[in-house]
């Protein structure tokens, strides 16, 4: 079992491989480098991408230290609901009420965790106005905005899909 995942009678909690933001990282402080050598080159042209590729490093370094540091769990589900920190909406807490069907669509890299909500617009709401066209857009597609990609998740969606109807209320 990953160290990603915890699974407890009650609860799953799934949680973002570190490895990606960790490369994130390096590949940020490689970049802030090759900016601060252009700018103690000298000339307009390397002081001017100097301070681009700074400011756009600095912006993935400093995200991929809050994805370290931070660590809030991609999905959380108890026999409550599911808790949706993973996803385009970060849907937040969703009581089992709302949740609809939960189905595995065939994607690149893995199959994609949907997670069908009732009322997809209430989500929606809940989401800063960018995170909601995008996922208004993927809802049309996907059929919910709450779809976790299988770049996010430590192990298959299926397994996933599996662990939430087990602990879906009702579930035998």
């Amino acid at each position: 079992m990953s160290p990603a995942v915890t699974r407890e009678p009650d609860r799953l909690e799934i949680r973002a491989p570190q490895t990606p933001a960790v490369v994130a990282l390096a590949t940020g402080l490689v970049g802030i480098a090759a900016g601060v050598w252009l700018l103690l080159a000298g000339g307009t042209a390397s002081l001017v991408l100097g301070a681009v590729l700074v400011v756009f490093f600095a912006v993935g370094a400093v995200r991929a230290v809050l994805r370290l540091v931070r660590g809030r769990p991609l999905l959380v589900v108890t026999r409550e609901g599911v808790d949706d920190g993973g996803s385009i909406v970060a849907a937040g807490f969703l009581p089992w009420s709302e949740v609809g069907a939960i189905d595995v669509l065939a994607g690149r890299g893995g199959g994609m965790l949907v997670i069908g909500v009732r009322d997809p617009e209430a989500v929606l709401s809940r989401a800063t106005p960018a995170r909601a066209r995008v996922a208004r857009t993927q809802a049309g597609r996907l059929g919910s905005p709450v779809v976790l990609p299988p770049t996010v998740l430590p192990l298959p969606a299926a397994e996933v899909a599996e662990e939430l109807e087990r602990l879906r209320p009702g579930a035998v």
